[in-house]
């Protein structure tokens, strides 16, 4: 099955990578129509030309929301053993972003408000500006996925591999869960959010091929 030649925008649909664009083709060849769960890459590709491109800054002003309630900047009560679990592995990975960035970020207990730094700011919006399209497609569901640019910035930057993020991102709720026992409803929702971040990744290291 050939590829299309338009989005479902009308916006032609043109890929950046040969790597990309031959794991989008496999995709076309495998399903005989278009669905997102059959084809994610070519809904991330979708996505960056009909509604990230036109739309940059309102994407990056979305994503921003993020640096002010990241989940690895709200630690837990009432545990002391996740409580130190989340100072022990989220806090390396707040210090490595922090060197990164040159800024380092406030943390907080339990659900009391925390707000980031004006130069926190700045440095992160001034790198997500820095993605193009494509990158910022995948960005957003990482981002979202985790609710957290931390982790999303760890993955971008081959800091940390998606499954490693999502791990961390889900202390709180795994602990809740080994404690209370596991929702088989909650469970599907959460494979599948993990895949789609499995998928992202992957979108993102294909970009990065020739």
């Amino acid at each position: 099955m050939t590829l299309p030649t338009n989005t479902p925008a009308k916006n032609p649909f043109s890929l950046p990578t040969k790597a990309l664009a031959e794991a989008v083709a496999l995709e076309w060849q495998s399903s005989k129509k278009y669905t997102q769960a059959a084809m994610p890459l070519t809904a991330l590709a979708y996505t960056a030309i009909d509604k990230i491109a036109p739309s940059k800054d309102n994407i990056v002003e979305v994503l921003m929301v993020y640096v002010d309630s990241d989940t690895l900047t709200y630690r837990a009560t009432g545990s002391e053993d996740l409580a130190k679990q989340q100072e022990e592995k989220w806090g390396a990975v707040l210090k490595w972003v922090g060197l990164r960035f040159d800024v380092a970020w406030a943390t907080t207990s339990g659900v009391m408000p925390v707000e980031q730094s004006p130069l926190l700011h700045k440095a992160i919006e001034r790198y997500l500006q820095s993605l193009n399209e494509w990158e910022l497609s995948a960005f957003c569901v990482l981002s979202s996925g985790f609710s957290s640019l931390v982790l999303a910035i760890a993955v971008f930057e081959n800091h940390l591999s998606a499954e490693e993020a999502f791990t961390l991102s889900r202390l709180e709720e795994d602990a809740q869960a080994r404690q209370w026992g596991r929702d088989a409803e909650a469970e599907a929702r959460v494979r599948k959010m993990q895949e789609e971040i499995i998928v992202a990744e992957h979108f993102l290291r294909l970009l990065k091929l020739p």
